[in-house]
């Protein structure tokens, strides 16, 4: 199993910085995704910016998609 880390994260120039974030064990990618995707639905968090979901492994991302705002 694989360690990756999932964030919320805001634009900041053309950086994304995260704000809240989560460690995942996972098998694969695939069940990273799904893993953060079901972690940021569950999240109550409430902001009023664009953010997006970003998941990384060993600091790369394998997933970021903009999500608008929470």
């Amino acid at each position: 199993m694989a360690e990756y880390v999932a964030g919320l994260c805001y634009m900041e120039g053309t950086d994304l910085v995260p704000f809240d974030t989560l460690t995942i064990t996972a098998n694969d990618d695939d069940e990273a995704v799904r893993k953060a995707i079901e972690w940021r639905i569950a999240t109550l968090t409430s902001i009023d910016r664009e953010t997006w979901l970003q998941v990384l492994l060993d600091g790369k991302a394998i997933y970021s998609k903009g999500i608008g705002r929470l």
